[in-house]
């Protein structure tokens, strides 16, 4: 009763507030260093969004943005090339912190590390994963270098295999020395090799993923150009996986002490949707749809061993539908529309 309560709330909330799509914020405040790449961020991600049907964007530069009740209406907040300190003041940097401890996601792109630099707000330290160094903070721009893949995941799993390579001109940052620092917890996705001589031009890691404080966490380095926005469909590809992953497009379910994120497409859905990847979810596995009035419509076992679940629900009617996915002791749930 308390699950199907649970699941009814949900459903009623997201058909009033997100029945069609996500919403995404794109904070690009800066009080420092403000790169020319921000606007085509920006556009890249209203057109990514537009594109894959998945969320809508909103645009700021206002702190006055960041109270509860705005917040709300976002699944994600994305920090571009952000930079400096003193962006929020105490009550907004409150209200994000709720919004990220109530599921919220976060993604920060190139400069949202060298965005409070000075430690004066944890949290965000934290979240974001690393503290860019001083003099120097980062390679000569359009350096030339290889990047490692070192973990499977959606935004990078494109690229190839664990251990291979993607080469690109970036602005590569360092994180060792002079107030430059890397937290526990990240998941890193991408590891640049060694760009110099010096102990900080060692091979570091450029992008990584976490959960973190109730929400999910992603950040890349890369971004410092604006071709990167426009042109580098690489780059592009990484961030759309990002995004998809901190409002909650992939799932994390799985044995005890072992996650494993899974992506649910297409979304809208006609007859037929997959969840991928279940290799190594070695859990008895069930999926449950609910309508927007909370009652299931749906139930199915999926075979342990299968990697790949396609779920068939040309029987459901037109219109928005809850998912509950279970995995032994653990479940999680997505939302989809079919049209």
């Amino acid at each position: 009763m308390k699950t199907q309560i649970l699941l009814t709330t949900l459903c009623h909330f997201l058909v009033f507030s997100l029945f069609a799509q996500d919403k995404v914020l794109v904070f690009t405040k800066t009080n420092g260093f403000q790169h020319p790449s921000i606007g085509a961020g920006v556009t890249m991600i209203i057109d990514l969004g537009n594109a894959n049907g998945l969320w809508t964007t909103d645009q700021t530069d206002n702190a006055n943005d960041f109270n509860a009740s705005n917040l709300a209406q976002y699944s994600a907040v994305i920090w571009c090339n952000t930079s400096g300190n003193n962006l929020l003041n105490t009550s907004q940097q409150q209200a994000f912190e709720d919004f990220i401890a109530a599921g919220g996601g976060f993604l920060g792109i190139h400069a949202a590390t060298d965005t409070y630099r000075d430690r004066s707000w944890t949290f965000y330290n934290e979240l974001v994963g690393a503290i860019v160094q001083t003099s120097p903070n980062h390679t000569s721009n359009n350096f030339n270098a290889d990047m490692t893949v070192v973990n499977s995941h959606p935004s990078v799993d494109f690229l190839g295999n664990v251990g291979d390579t993607w080469n690109k001109s970036e602005e590569y940052y360092y994180w060792k020395n002079n107030g430059g620092q890397l937290f526990a917890g990240n998941i890193d996705l991408l590891e640049v090799e060694s760009t110099g001589n010096n102990d900080y031009d060692e091979a570091r890691p450029i992008s990584w993923y976490k959960e973190y404080g109730g929400g999910r966490s992603f950040y890349t380095a890369l971004g410092h150009n604006s071709s990167d926005y426009t042109s580098n469909t690489n780059f592009i590809k990484h961030i759309e996986e990002g995004i998809k992953y901190v409002i909650g497009n992939t799932l994390s379910v799985g044995d005890f002490g072992m996650k494993k994120d899974l992506t649910i497409s297409p979304n809208p859905v006609i007859d037929i949707f997959q969840i991928a990847d279940l290799s190594g979810v070695k859990n008895n596995k069930s999926l449950s749809i609910y309508n927007i009035d909370g009652q299931e419509v749906y139930n199915s076992k999926i075979d342990s061993g299968i990697e790949v679940a396609n779920i068939n629900i040309e029987k459901l009617s037109r219109g928005f539908y809850l998912g509950l996915l279970k995995s032994g002791n653990q479940e999680q749930t997505f939302k989809f529309i079919k049209i």
